[in-house]
């Protein structure tokens, strides 16, 4: 797992865009969600061939982890760590205080759970262009929110 540098500009890095990402995007595309899936798939695969980096919060991982072990799916727990610990141009941050600080500011001025304000802190933090999620709820809240739609058009993944 990796952490991008405080004050590093991390939306701009090489020319390529830094997208926050929900732990959901993860979910579609390992449970094959036949809604989402798709989508969260061109979006990793953009990620994984260079085209656009992606950054979440380490509750990311706590969050996928939480149903494949109430179901007993070892395998799936396993493809999950494995590609949070190495997944080609995905950093996972860990929640630091400046983190908090940003989630408890989100926290204080909207409505929104623990784990959602984190996410949306990380990205900040990291500077990411906008936060890649399907909960409409997050809309407004400090920075932009792309549906997976939206984030796997090629204006998106590869701007160039």
């Amino acid at each position: 797992m990796t952490t991008p540098a405080a004050g590093s500009d991390e939306s701009s890095k090489d020319g390529r865009p830094l997208y926050g990402v929900d732990a959901m995007v993860f979910v579609y595309h390992f449970e094959a969600n036949t809604e989402f899936g798709p989508a969260a798939g061109r979006l990793l695969r953009a990620a994984e061939e260079g085209r656009c980096r992606i950054v979440c919060s380490v509750v990311a991982l706590l969050e996928v982890l939480v149903v494949p072990k109430r179901q007993g799916e070892a395998a799936l727990c396993q493809r999950y760590r494995e590609m949070f610990e190495s997944f080609p141009n995905l950093s996972v941050l860990t929640l630091d205080a400046r983190v908090a600080e940003i989630a408890s500011d989100l926290r204080a001025s909207h409505t929104l759970r623990t784990p959602d304000a984190i996410h949306l802190a990380t990205a900040l933090h990291a500077e990411a262009k906008a936060f890649i999620s399907e909960d409409n709820r997050l809309k407004g809240k400090g920075i932009e929110i792309l549906t997976l739609a939206q984030a796997s058009r090629p204006l998106y993944i590869d701007p160039t």
